[in-house]
Protein backbone atom coordinates (compact mmCIF):
# COMPACT_ATOMS: atom_id res chain seq x y z
CA UNK A 1 0.00 0.00 0.00
CA UNK A 2 1.29 3.37 -1.01
CA UNK A 3 -0.79 5.39 1.47
CA UNK A 4 -2.07 4.73 5.02
CA UNK A 5 -5.13 2.51 5.31
CA UNK A 6 -7.52 5.39 6.09
CA UNK A 7 -6.86 6.79 2.60
CA UNK A 8 -8.68 3.87 0.96
CA UNK A 9 -12.39 3.13 0.74
CA UNK A 10 -14.03 -0.27 1.26
CA UNK A 11 -13.27 -1.30 -2.34
CA UNK A 12 -9.58 -0.49 -1.97
CA UNK A 13 -9.76 2.68 -4.08
CA UNK A 14 -7.87 5.76 -2.93
CA UNK A 15 -10.22 8.42 -1.54
CA UNK A 16 -9.66 12.15 -1.97
CA UNK A 17 -8.03 13.71 1.09
CA UNK A 18 -10.25 15.76 3.41
CA UNK A 19 -8.13 18.86 2.97
CA UNK A 20 -8.90 18.69 -0.73
CA UNK A 21 -12.65 18.93 -0.10
CA UNK A 22 -12.18 21.78 2.39
CA UNK A 23 -9.93 23.73 0.04
CA UNK A 24 -12.38 23.30 -2.84
CA UNK A 25 -15.21 24.51 -0.60
CA UNK A 26 -13.14 27.55 0.39
CA UNK A 27 -12.48 28.54 -3.23
CA UNK A 28 -16.22 28.10 -3.89
CA UNK A 29 -17.18 30.39 -1.02
CA UNK A 30 -19.04 32.68 -3.41
CA UNK A 31 -21.60 29.93 -4.05
CA UNK A 32 -21.94 29.31 -0.32
CA UNK A 33 -22.55 33.02 0.31
CA UNK A 34 -25.13 33.12 -2.49
CA UNK A 35 -27.01 30.07 -1.18
CA UNK A 36 -26.89 31.41 2.38
CA UNK A 37 -28.15 34.83 1.24
CA UNK A 38 -30.97 33.29 -0.79
CA UNK A 39 -32.15 31.17 2.14
CA UNK A 40 -32.64 34.28 4.26
CA UNK A 41 -35.26 35.93 2.05
CA UNK A 42 -35.78 39.12 4.01
CA UNK A 43 -32.04 39.98 4.04
CA UNK A 44 -30.87 38.64 0.67
CA UNK A 45 -30.11 42.03 -0.87
CA UNK A 46 -28.39 43.29 2.28
CA UNK A 47 -26.17 40.20 2.57
CA UNK A 48 -25.21 40.22 -1.10
CA UNK A 49 -24.40 43.95 -0.99
CA UNK A 50 -22.28 43.36 2.11
CA UNK A 51 -20.07 40.77 0.39
CA UNK A 52 -20.41 42.00 -3.20
CA UNK A 53 -21.03 45.75 -3.46
CA UNK A 54 -20.58 45.40 -7.22
CA UNK A 55 -23.15 42.95 -8.64
CA UNK A 56 -20.86 42.23 -11.58
CA UNK A 57 -18.23 40.91 -9.16
CA UNK A 58 -20.63 38.25 -7.85
CA UNK A 59 -21.55 37.08 -11.35
CA UNK A 60 -17.90 36.88 -12.42
CA UNK A 61 -16.92 34.95 -9.29
CA UNK A 62 -19.79 32.49 -9.72
CA UNK A 63 -18.81 31.82 -13.34
CA UNK A 64 -15.11 31.52 -12.52
CA UNK A 65 -15.68 28.90 -9.83
CA UNK A 66 -17.84 26.59 -11.97
CA UNK A 67 -14.87 24.24 -12.65
CA UNK A 68 -14.47 23.77 -8.88
CA UNK A 69 -18.19 23.01 -8.49
CA UNK A 70 -18.01 20.44 -11.29
CA UNK A 71 -14.96 18.87 -9.62
CA UNK A 72 -16.79 18.62 -6.30
CA UNK A 73 -19.78 17.02 -8.03
CA UNK A 74 -17.55 14.48 -9.78
CA UNK A 75 -15.71 13.64 -6.56
CA UNK A 76 -18.95 13.22 -4.65
CA UNK A 77 -20.52 10.99 -7.30
CA UNK A 78 -17.51 8.87 -8.20
CA UNK A 79 -19.08 5.57 -7.08
CA UNK A 80 -22.25 6.23 -9.06
CA UNK A 81 -20.27 7.11 -12.16
CA UNK A 82 -18.19 3.95 -11.92
CA UNK A 83 -21.27 1.79 -11.35
CA UNK A 84 -22.79 3.25 -14.53
CA UNK A 85 -19.67 2.26 -16.46
CA UNK A 86 -18.31 5.78 -16.84
CA UNK A 87 -14.58 5.56 -16.28
CA UNK A 88 -13.06 8.41 -18.32
CA UNK A 89 -14.23 11.28 -16.09
CA UNK A 90 -11.17 11.15 -13.76
CA UNK A 91 -9.13 12.49 -16.67
CA UNK A 92 -11.09 15.74 -16.44
CA UNK A 93 -10.30 16.41 -12.76
CA UNK A 94 -6.84 17.92 -13.26
CA UNK A 95 -7.79 20.10 -16.28
CA UNK A 96 -10.89 21.32 -14.41
CA UNK A 97 -8.85 22.23 -11.36
CA UNK A 98 -6.11 23.96 -13.31
CA UNK A 99 -8.59 25.93 -15.45
CA UNK A 100 -10.49 26.95 -12.31
CA UNK A 101 -7.28 28.10 -10.65
CA UNK A 102 -6.17 30.10 -13.70
CA UNK A 103 -9.62 31.70 -14.12
CA UNK A 104 -9.86 32.52 -10.45
CA UNK A 105 -6.37 34.02 -10.35
CA UNK A 106 -7.10 36.06 -13.47
CA UNK A 107 -10.36 37.29 -11.97
CA UNK A 108 -8.67 38.25 -8.72
CA UNK A 109 -5.86 40.07 -10.50
CA UNK A 110 -8.43 41.88 -12.66
CA UNK A 111 -10.27 42.99 -9.52
CA UNK A 112 -7.05 44.19 -7.91
CA UNK A 113 -6.00 46.12 -11.01
CA UNK A 114 -9.49 47.65 -11.17
CA UNK A 115 -8.89 48.93 -7.62
CA UNK A 116 -5.42 50.26 -8.55
CA UNK A 117 -3.77 47.40 -6.63
CA UNK A 118 -5.15 48.62 -3.34
CA UNK A 119 -5.04 45.88 -0.68
CA UNK A 120 -8.32 44.05 -0.24
CA UNK A 121 -8.63 41.22 2.25
CA UNK A 122 -11.08 39.17 0.17
CA UNK A 123 -8.83 39.26 -2.90
CA UNK A 124 -5.77 38.46 -0.79
CA UNK A 125 -7.51 35.41 0.66
CA UNK A 126 -8.56 34.32 -2.84
CA UNK A 127 -5.01 34.67 -4.13
CA UNK A 128 -3.60 32.62 -1.26
CA UNK A 129 -6.26 29.91 -1.51
CA UNK A 130 -5.85 29.53 -5.27
CA UNK A 131 -2.08 29.45 -5.11
CA UNK A 132 -2.24 26.95 -2.26
CA UNK A 133 -4.69 24.77 -4.19
CA UNK A 134 -2.49 24.91 -7.30
CA UNK A 135 0.68 23.96 -5.42
CA UNK A 136 -1.03 21.17 -3.49
CA UNK A 137 -2.77 19.71 -6.55
CA UNK A 138 0.45 19.66 -8.54
CA UNK A 139 2.73 18.47 -5.72
CA UNK A 140 0.53 16.22 -3.56
CA UNK A 141 1.50 12.56 -3.62
CA UNK A 142 -1.99 11.65 -2.40
CA UNK A 143 -3.73 13.46 -5.29
CA UNK A 144 -1.32 12.04 -7.85
CA UNK A 145 -1.77 8.48 -6.60
CA UNK A 146 -5.54 8.96 -6.37
CA UNK A 147 -5.84 10.14 -9.97
CA UNK A 148 -3.64 7.37 -11.31
CA UNK A 149 -5.58 4.80 -9.25
CA UNK A 150 -8.88 6.14 -10.59
CA UNK A 151 -7.68 5.84 -14.19
CA UNK A 152 -7.26 2.09 -13.63
CA UNK A 153 -10.83 1.57 -12.37
CA UNK A 154 -12.71 -1.25 -14.05
CA UNK A 155 -16.47 -0.52 -14.01
CA UNK A 156 -17.23 -4.13 -13.13
CA UNK A 157 -15.10 -4.03 -9.96
CA UNK A 158 -15.03 -0.25 -9.13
Amino acid sequence: MLLPLHCYDEAGVIKPPRWFYWLLLCVCADWIVLVFALTIREHTTLLLQLFYPNRQLLVVQLIVTIPFIITLLLLGNRSRLWKKGRVKWPRTILPLLLSGIVLSLASTLWQLSDRNWEFALLQAIRLVLNLLLGVLVLRSLHIGLMLSDWRKINPKTG
